[in-house]
């Protein structure tokens, strides 16, 4: 049986792949599952709560993925990476969430007529305004584009990596992407370096003399 640390040796499981951890969790190592789950429970945690927009919901639909997490290591054939397998059962769950209310969100068309600029600079993200107009800005979009745009940017997972997780085409991901960039790019235009107005804010220069000599 594969076992980390048998045997109350002194053994660090932080070194360990989550792909280790996971066969040894498999295999019956209650302790590699523990050290498991700590890795991926704030990674789950935060993609729930952004998809579901509710922190008790997210609560909730992260337990779930724990749960069937547990029950589905003796069946991982390790044909992608535990964090895209996981994120993979948290998709479902949020999916399955929107069933349950018949709110399934329609495909999405929001974006259709959008080009794709260059992406939100991340140094940008870290201004209070900003995050907090991210986060409103997130809530408005539609459920596919929102998770392609977070995977990708948030957690880091590659175009490939998240076609797994959502079960779209690359082609299809990549599509999500740059519209999502350019929706966001365009929305949280004030709050970039050197913008002189900020969302809702009319402009100092009256419309009527714009254009004007």
């Amino acid at each position: 049986m594969y076992h980390i640390g048998v045997g109350g040796d002194d053994v660090g499981l932080d070194g360990f792949t989550d792909e280790e951890l996971a066969a040894a969790a498999a295999a019956g190592d209650p302790e590699a599952f523990e050290v498991l789950v700590t890795r991926m429970a704030p990674i789950v945690l935060r993609f729930v709560r952004r998809m579901v927009g509710d922190a008790q919901t997210g609560e909730d639909l992260a337990q779930e993925t724990v749960l069937a997490l547990w029950r589905g290591l003796p069946e991982f054939a390790f044909r992608s990476t535990v964090r895209t397998w996981v994120l993979g059962i948290a998709h479902r769950k949020v999916v399955d969430h929107y069933r349950r209310r018949r709110d399934v969100p329609a495909p999405d068309t929001r974006f259709a007529d959008l080009e794709a600029p260059e992406p939100l600079p991340a140094e940008a993200a870290e201004q209070t305004a900003l995050r907090d107009a991210l986060r409103t800005e997130l809530s408005q979009m539609q459920a596919t584009p929102r998770a392609v745009w977070w995977l990708r940017e948030v957690e880091g997972l590659s175009l490939a990596e998240i076609a797994t997780v959502l079960s779209l085409t690359d082609g299809s991901v990549r599509g999500h992407l740059q519209r999502s960039r350019a929706f966001l790019t365009t929305r949280l235009a004030p709050w970039k370096p050197g913008a002189s107005v900020h969302a809702g804010e009319p402009s100092a220069e009256p419309r009527s003399e714009r254009g004007q000599r």
